[in-house]
């Protein structure tokens, strides 16, 4: 076992709590993974990998409906913890997901077979996984609200507000048709609200990129 993998198991927060072959039983089991931009990490259809703990990058949780259309859900990032590979953990969980890797992402995975093992046997472990699983399904919620209740201008504005605020920047790198995707629209639907911003001076747009220039009018669209 690496020195690298030893310093993220040791940061988890139920390790502490951890009889001494369990934490024997992860540091023999868990491994590094890595996920090229564009891989497909998990699907309802496969077997269950086991929690993924992201090191760097981006993965993005979706549904796909049988047209082919996707709807983001939400998206994990450095310091996230992925449970919905593991799902078959989880009897409460009845509906499939997809999972890509954004961009390529580095991270730690907890095989489910030893995952099983230590949450059975171990109530902080188990309920790690389970506070995990609940702040995904608000996430969820929160998707669902938006897709029913927002308008598609509020559903972009709403997007690349937290983007921005997610990575400290006011330049967004997207595409008219990732951004499309990520909302669960058209592009051509996209693209003409993006227009419409642009020409109201809120946001600037170049090739795979939107610059916020006014972000206070664009709050003012949500509410």
């Amino acid at each position: 076992m690496s020195e690298e993998i030893k310093e993220i198991l040791e940061g988890l927060p139920f390790w502490e709590h951890l009889e001494k072959e369990e934490r024997e039983l992860l540091e023999r089991e868990s491994r590094k993974v890595f996920y090229p931009a564009g891989a497909s990490v998990y699907s309802g259809a496969r077997e269950c990998l086991g929690e993924i703990f992201i090191q760097k990058g981006i993965l993005r949780t979706y549904l796909l409906s049988d047209e082919g259309k996707e709807v983001s859900m939400y998206r994990l990032r450095q310091g996230d913890a992925c449970v919905l590979t593991a799902s078959c953990i989880l009897p409460a969980i009845t509906f499939d997901v997809e999972i890509e890797a954004q961009t390529d992402v580095e991270a730690l995975l907890i095989p489910v077979g030893t995952l099983s093992k230590i949450t059975k046997k171990n109530v902080y472990a188990e309920n790690f996984v389970y506070k995990e699983a609940a702040k995904r399904f608000s996430d969820v919620v929160e998707a669902l609200q938006q897709i029913m209740f927002l308008s598609l201008t509020q559903r972009v504005a709403a997007f690349l507000l937290d983007e921005s605020a997610k990575n400290h920047s006011q330049l967004i790198s997207v595409t008219h048709e990732e951004l499309a995707r990520q909302i669960g629209s058209a592009r051509e639907a996209v693209s003409r609200i993006l227009k419409q911003m642009a020409k109201k001076g809120y946001i600037t747009l170049t090739r795979g990129e939107v610059k916020l220039e006014n972000k206070e009018e664009m709050y003012k669209l949500l509410n």
